[in-house]
Protein backbone atom coordinates (compact mmCIF):
# COMPACT_ATOMS: atom_id res chain seq x y z
CA UNK A 1 0.00 0.00 0.00
CA UNK A 2 1.46 3.35 -1.00
CA UNK A 3 1.77 6.04 1.66
CA UNK A 4 0.10 9.44 1.38
CA UNK A 5 3.40 11.18 0.52
CA UNK A 6 3.96 8.96 -2.49
CA UNK A 7 0.38 9.46 -3.64
CA UNK A 8 0.75 13.25 -3.44
CA UNK A 9 4.04 13.10 -5.33
CA UNK A 10 2.48 10.93 -8.03
CA UNK A 11 -0.31 13.47 -8.44
CA UNK A 12 2.25 16.25 -8.78
CA UNK A 13 4.16 14.25 -11.39
CA UNK A 14 0.97 13.47 -13.32
CA UNK A 15 -0.03 17.14 -13.24
CA UNK A 16 3.39 18.29 -14.44
CA UNK A 17 3.39 15.79 -17.32
CA UNK A 18 -0.17 16.68 -18.35
CA UNK A 19 0.63 20.40 -18.26
CA UNK A 20 3.85 20.04 -20.25
CA UNK A 21 2.24 17.94 -22.92
CA UNK A 22 -0.89 20.11 -23.17
CA UNK A 23 1.15 23.30 -23.55
CA UNK A 24 3.48 21.68 -26.07
CA UNK A 25 0.62 20.25 -28.14
CA UNK A 26 -1.20 23.60 -28.13
CA UNK A 27 1.85 25.58 -29.29
CA UNK A 28 2.84 22.91 -31.81
CA UNK A 29 -0.59 22.98 -33.47
CA UNK A 30 -1.55 26.64 -32.99
CA UNK A 31 1.83 28.19 -33.81
CA UNK A 32 4.57 25.98 -35.22
CA UNK A 33 2.51 23.84 -37.61
CA UNK A 34 -0.46 26.19 -37.98
CA UNK A 35 0.26 27.07 -41.67
CA UNK A 36 0.28 23.39 -42.65
CA UNK A 37 -2.98 22.66 -40.86
CA UNK A 38 -4.60 25.76 -42.35
CA UNK A 39 -3.52 24.70 -45.84
CA UNK A 40 -5.00 21.26 -45.27
CA UNK A 41 -8.23 22.78 -43.93
CA UNK A 42 -8.56 25.07 -46.95
CA UNK A 43 -8.18 22.09 -49.28
CA UNK A 44 -10.74 19.82 -47.62
CA UNK A 45 -13.21 22.17 -45.91
CA UNK A 46 -16.56 22.60 -47.65
CA UNK A 47 -17.89 25.32 -45.36
CA UNK A 48 -17.05 28.99 -45.24
CA UNK A 49 -15.70 29.14 -41.70
CA UNK A 50 -12.26 30.68 -41.38
CA UNK A 51 -9.54 28.54 -39.90
CA UNK A 52 -8.83 29.42 -36.26
CA UNK A 53 -5.45 28.03 -35.14
CA UNK A 54 -6.03 28.87 -31.48
CA UNK A 55 -9.32 26.99 -31.37
CA UNK A 56 -7.87 23.99 -33.20
CA UNK A 57 -4.79 24.00 -30.98
CA UNK A 58 -6.92 24.07 -27.84
CA UNK A 59 -9.19 21.25 -28.97
CA UNK A 60 -6.32 19.01 -30.13
CA UNK A 61 -4.34 19.67 -26.96
CA UNK A 62 -7.32 18.87 -24.74
CA UNK A 63 -8.29 15.70 -26.59
CA UNK A 64 -4.78 14.25 -26.72
CA UNK A 65 -4.12 15.02 -23.05
CA UNK A 66 -7.41 13.40 -21.99
CA UNK A 67 -6.62 10.41 -24.20
CA UNK A 68 -3.25 9.91 -22.48
CA UNK A 69 -4.81 10.16 -19.02
CA UNK A 70 -7.56 7.70 -19.98
CA UNK A 71 -5.12 5.16 -21.43
CA UNK A 72 -2.98 5.42 -18.34
CA UNK A 73 -5.91 4.22 -16.24
CA UNK A 74 -5.23 0.82 -17.81
CA UNK A 75 -1.46 1.05 -18.36
CA UNK A 76 -0.87 2.47 -14.86
CA UNK A 77 2.47 4.05 -15.71
CA UNK A 78 3.79 5.97 -12.72
CA UNK A 79 6.89 7.08 -10.85
CA UNK A 80 9.81 7.94 -13.20
CA UNK A 81 7.89 6.55 -16.20
CA UNK A 82 4.66 8.55 -15.96
CA UNK A 83 5.53 10.60 -19.06
CA UNK A 84 5.53 7.45 -21.20
CA UNK A 85 1.74 7.47 -20.94
CA UNK A 86 1.83 10.22 -23.59
CA UNK A 87 3.53 8.11 -26.25
CA UNK A 88 0.29 7.29 -28.17
CA UNK A 89 -0.85 10.93 -27.99
CA UNK A 90 2.57 12.07 -29.21
CA UNK A 91 2.32 9.74 -32.23
CA UNK A 92 -1.16 11.04 -33.06
CA UNK A 93 0.07 14.63 -32.76
CA UNK A 94 2.94 13.89 -35.15
CA UNK A 95 0.55 12.17 -37.56
CA UNK A 96 -1.94 15.02 -37.82
CA UNK A 97 0.86 17.54 -38.40
CA UNK A 98 2.72 15.46 -40.99
CA UNK A 99 1.11 17.41 -43.82
CA UNK A 100 3.08 17.60 -47.06
CA UNK A 101 2.60 18.33 -50.75
CA UNK A 102 0.34 15.29 -51.15
CA UNK A 103 -2.60 17.50 -50.21
CA UNK A 104 -2.10 19.10 -53.63
CA UNK A 105 -0.57 16.31 -55.69
CA UNK A 106 -2.78 13.54 -54.32
CA UNK A 107 -1.70 10.34 -52.67
CA UNK A 108 -3.05 7.73 -50.32
CA UNK A 109 -2.38 6.96 -46.71
CA UNK A 110 1.31 6.44 -46.03
CA UNK A 111 2.36 2.92 -45.08
CA UNK A 112 5.06 4.55 -43.00
CA UNK A 113 2.46 5.69 -40.50
CA UNK A 114 0.89 2.24 -40.31
CA UNK A 115 4.32 0.90 -39.39
CA UNK A 116 4.89 3.72 -36.85
CA UNK A 117 1.55 3.18 -35.11
CA UNK A 118 2.00 -0.59 -34.93
CA UNK A 119 5.50 -0.26 -33.51
CA UNK A 120 4.51 2.59 -31.20
CA UNK A 121 1.49 0.83 -29.72
CA UNK A 122 3.42 -2.41 -29.38
CA UNK A 123 6.20 -0.56 -27.56
CA UNK A 124 3.65 1.18 -25.33
CA UNK A 125 2.03 -2.10 -24.40
CA UNK A 126 5.37 -3.83 -23.83
CA UNK A 127 6.66 -1.03 -21.57
CA UNK A 128 3.43 -0.98 -19.58
CA UNK A 129 3.56 -4.76 -19.11
CA UNK A 130 7.21 -4.82 -18.04
CA UNK A 131 6.82 -1.94 -15.62
CA UNK A 132 3.62 -3.21 -14.02
CA UNK A 133 4.48 -6.88 -13.77
CA UNK A 134 8.18 -6.76 -13.04
CA UNK A 135 9.76 -3.43 -12.18
CA UNK A 136 7.04 -1.86 -10.05
CA UNK A 137 6.82 -5.01 -7.93
CA UNK A 138 10.53 -4.87 -7.20
CA UNK A 139 10.62 -1.19 -6.29
CA UNK A 140 7.22 -0.75 -4.66
CA UNK A 141 8.82 -0.36 -1.24
CA UNK A 142 11.52 2.05 -2.47
CA UNK A 143 10.88 5.65 -1.49
CA UNK A 144 10.50 8.03 -4.39
CA UNK A 145 12.93 10.97 -4.51
CA UNK A 146 11.03 14.03 -5.65
CA UNK A 147 13.72 15.72 -7.76
CA UNK A 148 14.78 12.50 -9.44
CA UNK A 149 11.21 11.53 -10.32
CA UNK A 150 10.31 14.95 -11.68
CA UNK A 151 13.46 15.43 -13.73
CA UNK A 152 13.30 11.96 -15.27
CA UNK A 153 9.72 12.59 -16.35
CA UNK A 154 10.65 15.98 -17.76
CA UNK A 155 13.47 14.36 -19.73
CA UNK A 156 11.11 11.70 -21.06
CA UNK A 157 8.63 14.39 -22.06
CA UNK A 158 11.37 16.28 -23.92
CA UNK A 159 12.22 13.07 -25.79
CA UNK A 160 8.57 12.68 -26.77
CA UNK A 161 8.53 16.27 -28.01
CA UNK A 162 11.63 15.57 -30.10
CA UNK A 163 9.91 12.46 -31.47
CA UNK A 164 6.92 14.55 -32.54
CA UNK A 165 9.21 17.07 -34.22
CA UNK A 166 11.11 14.34 -36.04
CA UNK A 167 8.00 12.53 -37.33
CA UNK A 168 5.92 15.56 -38.36
CA UNK A 169 6.61 17.54 -41.51
CA UNK A 170 9.58 19.85 -41.08
CA UNK A 171 10.16 20.93 -44.70
CA UNK A 172 10.85 24.61 -44.18
CA UNK A 173 10.11 25.76 -47.72
CA UNK A 174 6.69 24.11 -47.77
CA UNK A 175 5.90 25.66 -44.39
CA UNK A 176 6.99 29.05 -45.73
CA UNK A 177 4.78 28.60 -48.79
CA UNK A 178 1.73 27.81 -46.68
CA UNK A 179 2.50 30.69 -44.31
CA UNK A 180 2.86 33.13 -47.22
CA UNK A 181 -0.52 32.08 -48.59
CA UNK A 182 -2.07 32.28 -45.12
CA UNK A 183 -1.00 35.92 -44.78
CA UNK A 184 -1.95 36.69 -48.38
CA UNK A 185 -5.45 35.28 -47.97
CA UNK A 186 -5.92 37.55 -44.97
CA UNK A 187 -4.76 40.58 -46.95
CA UNK A 188 -1.50 40.90 -45.00
CA UNK A 189 0.80 41.12 -48.01
CA UNK A 190 3.57 42.93 -46.10
CA UNK A 191 3.84 40.00 -43.67
CA UNK A 192 3.62 37.52 -46.55
CA UNK A 193 6.61 39.16 -48.23
CA UNK A 194 8.62 39.06 -45.00
CA UNK A 195 8.40 35.25 -44.71
CA UNK A 196 11.85 33.72 -45.23
CA UNK A 197 13.31 37.15 -46.02
CA UNK A 198 16.59 36.44 -44.21
CA UNK A 199 17.01 32.92 -45.59
CA UNK A 200 19.17 32.15 -48.63
CA UNK A 201 17.04 29.08 -49.32
CA UNK A 202 13.95 29.34 -51.51
CA UNK A 203 11.96 26.79 -53.47
CA UNK A 204 10.69 27.50 -56.96
CA UNK A 205 7.14 27.59 -55.63
CA UNK A 206 8.03 30.14 -52.95
CA UNK A 207 9.83 32.26 -55.56
CA UNK A 208 6.76 32.16 -57.82
CA UNK A 209 4.50 33.14 -54.91
CA UNK A 210 6.69 36.16 -54.17
CA UNK A 211 6.59 37.20 -57.81
CA UNK A 212 2.80 36.81 -57.86
CA UNK A 213 2.30 38.95 -54.76
CA UNK A 214 4.82 41.61 -55.81
CA UNK A 215 3.29 41.85 -59.28
CA UNK A 216 -0.15 42.32 -57.77
CA UNK A 217 1.30 45.15 -55.66
CA UNK A 218 3.11 46.63 -58.71
CA UNK A 219 6.46 46.07 -56.97
CA UNK A 220 7.97 43.27 -59.07
CA UNK A 221 10.61 45.52 -60.61
CA UNK A 222 11.22 47.22 -57.28
CA UNK A 223 11.80 44.32 -54.89
CA UNK A 224 12.03 40.92 -56.62
CA UNK A 225 15.83 40.71 -56.52
CA UNK A 226 15.85 41.39 -52.80
CA UNK A 227 15.08 37.67 -52.56
CA UNK A 228 17.39 34.81 -53.63
CA UNK A 229 16.87 33.73 -57.24
CA UNK A 230 17.89 30.22 -58.26
CA UNK A 231 15.53 29.28 -61.09
CA UNK A 232 16.01 32.04 -63.71
CA UNK A 233 12.73 32.87 -65.47
CA UNK A 234 11.21 29.50 -64.48
CA UNK A 235 10.93 30.91 -60.96
CA UNK A 236 8.19 33.28 -62.10
CA UNK A 237 5.77 30.38 -62.50
CA UNK A 238 4.80 27.48 -60.24
CA UNK A 239 4.94 23.94 -61.57
CA UNK A 240 2.07 23.06 -63.87
CA UNK A 241 1.28 20.10 -61.64
CA UNK A 242 0.23 21.85 -58.49
CA UNK A 243 2.54 21.28 -55.52
CA UNK A 244 1.86 24.40 -53.42
CA UNK A 245 -0.98 26.73 -52.39
CA UNK A 246 -0.40 28.83 -55.52
CA UNK A 247 -2.51 27.59 -58.45
CA UNK A 248 -0.88 28.15 -61.89
CA UNK A 249 -4.18 29.54 -63.22
CA UNK A 250 -3.98 32.30 -60.60
CA UNK A 251 -0.79 33.58 -62.23
CA UNK A 252 -2.33 33.43 -65.70
CA UNK A 253 -5.38 35.27 -64.41
CA UNK A 254 -3.14 38.02 -63.04
CA UNK A 255 -1.33 38.23 -66.38
CA UNK A 256 -4.62 38.36 -68.24
CA UNK A 257 -3.76 35.56 -70.69
CA UNK A 258 -3.11 31.84 -70.99
CA UNK A 259 -0.14 30.24 -72.77
CA UNK A 260 -0.79 28.48 -76.05
CA UNK A 261 -0.26 24.74 -76.35
CA UNK A 262 3.48 24.04 -76.31
CA UNK A 263 4.36 27.71 -75.86
CA UNK A 264 7.49 28.29 -73.80
CA UNK A 265 7.27 30.68 -70.83
CA UNK A 266 9.68 33.17 -72.46
CA UNK A 267 7.67 33.23 -75.69
CA UNK A 268 4.41 33.49 -73.74
CA UNK A 269 5.61 36.50 -71.75
CA UNK A 270 7.02 38.19 -74.83
CA UNK A 271 3.73 37.73 -76.70
CA UNK A 272 1.50 39.14 -73.99
CA UNK A 273 3.89 42.00 -73.18
CA UNK A 274 3.82 43.21 -76.80
CA UNK A 275 0.08 42.73 -77.30
CA UNK A 276 -2.10 45.79 -77.77
CA UNK A 277 -4.06 44.81 -74.66
CA UNK A 278 -0.91 44.27 -72.59
CA UNK A 279 -1.13 45.16 -68.91
CA UNK A 280 1.53 46.63 -66.67
CA UNK A 281 1.71 43.29 -64.87
CA UNK A 282 2.47 41.44 -68.11
CA UNK A 283 5.19 43.94 -69.01
CA UNK A 284 6.80 43.64 -65.57
CA UNK A 285 6.77 39.84 -65.77
CA UNK A 286 8.40 39.98 -69.20
CA UNK A 287 11.07 42.51 -68.24
CA UNK A 288 11.83 40.62 -65.04
CA UNK A 289 12.19 37.39 -67.03
CA UNK A 290 14.81 39.09 -69.21
CA UNK A 291 16.69 40.20 -66.10
CA UNK A 292 16.51 36.70 -64.66
CA UNK A 293 17.96 35.27 -67.87
CA UNK A 294 20.67 38.00 -67.79
CA UNK A 295 19.69 39.18 -71.25
CA UNK A 296 20.80 42.70 -70.41
CA UNK A 297 21.03 44.09 -73.95
CA UNK A 298 17.56 42.84 -74.85
CA UNK A 299 16.23 44.19 -71.56
CA UNK A 300 17.68 47.62 -72.33
CA UNK A 301 16.01 47.67 -75.74
CA UNK A 302 12.65 46.48 -74.41
CA UNK A 303 12.45 48.79 -71.40
CA UNK A 304 13.30 51.80 -73.55
CA UNK A 305 10.70 50.70 -76.12
CA UNK A 306 8.01 50.35 -73.46
CA UNK A 307 8.80 53.35 -71.27
CA UNK A 308 11.00 55.66 -73.35
CA UNK A 309 14.50 56.99 -72.70
CA UNK A 310 13.20 60.08 -70.94
CA UNK A 311 11.57 58.15 -68.11
CA UNK A 312 14.47 55.99 -66.93
CA UNK A 313 14.88 57.87 -63.63
CA UNK A 314 11.31 56.99 -62.67
CA UNK A 315 11.64 53.28 -63.42
CA UNK A 316 11.52 50.67 -60.62
CA UNK A 317 14.75 50.17 -58.68
CA UNK A 318 15.91 46.91 -60.28
CA UNK A 319 15.30 48.26 -63.78
CA UNK A 320 17.47 51.29 -63.00
CA UNK A 321 20.13 49.01 -61.50
CA UNK A 322 20.17 46.96 -64.70
CA UNK A 323 20.43 50.04 -66.92
CA UNK A 324 23.23 51.48 -64.80
CA UNK A 325 25.06 48.16 -64.90
CA UNK A 326 24.66 48.16 -68.68
CA UNK A 327 26.37 51.55 -68.96
CA UNK A 328 29.13 50.24 -66.69
CA UNK A 329 30.02 47.15 -68.73
CA UNK A 330 29.31 48.04 -72.38
CA UNK A 331 31.93 49.15 -74.82
CA UNK A 332 32.80 52.78 -74.07
CA UNK A 333 32.51 53.56 -77.79
CA UNK A 334 28.78 52.75 -77.75
CA UNK A 335 26.43 55.67 -77.39
CA UNK A 336 23.95 54.86 -74.60
CA UNK A 337 20.54 56.31 -75.53
CA UNK A 338 19.63 57.33 -71.98
CA UNK A 339 21.09 59.00 -68.93
CA UNK A 340 20.53 57.99 -65.32
CA UNK A 341 20.75 60.80 -62.81
CA UNK A 342 20.51 58.66 -59.67
CA UNK A 343 23.69 59.75 -57.87
CA UNK A 344 22.99 57.55 -54.83
CA UNK A 345 22.75 54.47 -57.03
CA UNK A 346 25.92 55.46 -58.87
CA UNK A 347 27.76 55.73 -55.55
CA UNK A 348 26.46 52.27 -54.61
CA UNK A 349 27.77 50.75 -57.84
CA UNK A 350 31.12 52.47 -57.34
CA UNK A 351 31.21 51.06 -53.80
CA UNK A 352 30.54 47.58 -55.19
CA UNK A 353 33.43 47.90 -57.62
CA UNK A 354 35.67 49.15 -54.81
CA UNK A 355 34.67 46.16 -52.64
CA UNK A 356 35.48 43.80 -55.52
CA UNK A 357 38.96 45.25 -55.86
CA UNK A 358 39.76 44.43 -52.23
CA UNK A 359 39.48 40.65 -52.66
CA UNK A 360 41.48 38.59 -55.11
CA UNK A 361 39.84 35.27 -54.24
CA UNK A 362 36.59 34.83 -56.20
CA UNK A 363 34.75 33.00 -53.41
CA UNK A 364 35.64 35.56 -50.76
CA UNK A 365 34.83 38.40 -53.15
CA UNK A 366 31.41 36.92 -53.86
CA UNK A 367 30.61 36.58 -50.15
CA UNK A 368 31.61 40.14 -49.35
CA UNK A 369 29.66 41.56 -52.27
CA UNK A 370 26.63 39.53 -51.26
CA UNK A 371 26.87 40.81 -47.69
CA UNK A 372 26.65 44.44 -48.79
CA UNK A 373 24.87 44.26 -52.15
CA UNK A 374 22.98 40.96 -52.04
CA UNK A 375 19.60 42.66 -52.39
CA UNK A 376 20.47 44.29 -55.71
CA UNK A 377 20.24 43.10 -59.29
CA UNK A 378 23.98 43.69 -59.56
CA UNK A 379 24.81 40.81 -57.26
CA UNK A 380 22.47 38.49 -59.17
CA UNK A 381 23.91 39.42 -62.56
CA UNK A 382 27.57 39.38 -61.56
CA UNK A 383 27.74 36.47 -59.14
CA UNK A 384 24.75 34.13 -59.21
CA UNK A 385 25.12 30.94 -61.20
Amino acid sequence: MRNSGEIRLQRVVATVCATLFAVFAFLFVAVYQAPLLEAFYNEVATGKLDYNPWLVGGVVSLLLTVLALWLNRFAKLRREWTALAYLPSALILAFITDIDRKIYTGGGFSYFWIFVFICGLALYGFIAFILRRILFEKIKDVTMVTNRVLWRNVMLMVLLMCLVGALSNSEENFKRETLVMSYYNRGETAKALQVGMTSHDASRELTAMRAYILAGEDKLGERFFEYPQYYASDGLFPFQQRTSPLVPDSVYSLLGAMPLDGELPADFLSRIAHADSSTNVAKNYYLTSLLLEKRLIEFKDEVLLMYGAGSVDSLPKHYREALMLYTDIVDTMEVVPYELNDTDMRRMLDALRAEESKHADAFIRSNYVRRYFGRTYWWYFLYSN
